[in-house]
């Protein structure tokens, strides 16, 4: 949602998205209507259409603005030479998540869209983990390419599990939990 928006704008656009949320964790995009969103958000369709073409359109345009915010994150920590710099990446990732829970829960969960899951795993390899074999001393190749699936859906997996578990724990305490298990593997949660 643009910050230049109308208030009232902004409280529509984010009434729709909560009902489009409800919906898709129940069945898949597919099978909802512009009629269903608009009544969960107590709107009627012609509001529904001034915003939107579709229920694709939508989902699009969500999904856009959630990878434009993530890569926006990514971005503004790329290049950097120390495993130090982990912690707050994925600390402000996980903020993200939180402030976008529900729309977050569903896009990476199991009515999600597979297009969706690959953008946000590309924007990871572009942006972030180019230099991790660097950062994190991991020889580049086949080797490396197996790291990167390997972190890439334990993270996805343990978001997921983070937001359908009703993220008892803060963003901060899961950056610090995925940051641990990214530099020390299964170490990071066995017991001393």
């Amino acid at each position: 949602m643009a910050e230049g928006e109308d208030r009232r704008v902004r409280k529509t656009k984010k009434l729709m998205t909560k009902a489009l949320a409800e919906l898709l964790a129940q069945k898949p995009l597919s099978a909802i209507s512009v009629r269903e969103v608009a009544e969960l958000a107590d709107i009627n369709r012609g509001t529904f259409y001034l915003h939107y073409r579709d229920i694709y359109d939508m989902a699009r345009r969500l999904q856009d603005e959630m990878l434009e915010k993530f890569d926006h994150i990514v971005k503004s920590h790329t290049g950097r030479e120390s495993s130090d710099e982990l912690f707050p990446l994925l600390s402000e990732l996980f903020a993200l998540l939180a402030e976008n829970a529900e729309l977050a829960g569903v896009l990476i969960g199991k009515n999600g869209d597979a297009a969706f899951m690959d953008k946000l795993k590309n924007i990871v390899r572009e942006k972030c983990l180019a230099d991790a074999h660097i950062m994190l001393n991991i020889k580049s190749g086949g080797e490396f390419e197996y790291f990167y699936n390997y972190i890439v859906s334990g993270c996805i997996g343990v978001c997921a599990a983070w937001l359908s578990g009703g993220m008892k724990e803060t963003p901060a305490r899961m950056a610090s939990l995925v940051e641990r298990m990214i530099l020390n593997g299964v170490g990071a949660v066995a017991q001393a």
